[in-house]
């Protein structure tokens, strides 16, 4: 089930945000679901609104809450200090 649980969670920020890379770093059971923690690797966007060639990639940590059947309920994108 964990299997499923981190392919759900790549697939969704893959189509919700345009990840350019997902890496699932947590997976734990909780009451009537699954809470995640990913790290996406995505473009800076300021250096690139600057000059579209740079291909700077910072790192941006999500939650994911999905519910027993792996619907995904909510995420959010958390600071180094959450």
């Amino acid at each position: 089930m964990i299997a499923e649980v981190k392919e759900t969670v790549t697939q969704f920020l893959h189509e919700m945000i345009a990840a350019r890379g997902v890496r699932v770093v947590s997976i734990n059971k909780a009451e009537g679901g699954w809470i995640a923690e990913a790290e996406v690797a995505d473009i800076n966007q300021f250096l690139a609104s600057i000059n579209p060639d740079y291909q700077v990639f910072e790192k941006e940590r999500y939650i994911i809450k999905l519910d027993a059947d792996l619907v995904v309920l909510s995420y959010k994108r958390v600071g180094d200090g959450e």
